[in-house]
């Protein structure tokens, strides 16, 4: 129903919020993966925010984040990893 995203040009921190999506049901806090600035967000998420849900590895990318902590990209999972990881409950 809703996305909320910053402007590039903000930053975001690994593990914190930068953002919301609201559906019919809920409203879900999302986190940044990595630390970084924001160099682009997807706009039209705000005319479509249903592309979240129906096209999330194509249309529905919510932002590009230029990562400030190299480190940081070798904790990220594969979606392999991923898969497992909610599997198992994880969140």
């Amino acid at each position: 129903m809703y996305v909320e995203l910053p402007e590039a040009g903000d930053s975001v921190s690994a593990g914190k919020t930068f953002g919301v999506v609201e559906s019919v049901k809920a409203a879900s806090d999302v986190y940044s993966p990595v630390s970084g600035e924001v160099v682009e967000v997807n706009s039209s998420l705000s005319d479509d925010p249903g592309q979240v849900n129906s096209d999330a590895f194509g249309k529905g990318w919510m932002l590009k984040v230029k990562a400030s902590d190299s480190a940081e990209l070798g904790k990220l999972m594969d979606a392999a990893t991923y898969a497992k990881h909610c599997e198992d409950g994880g969140h």
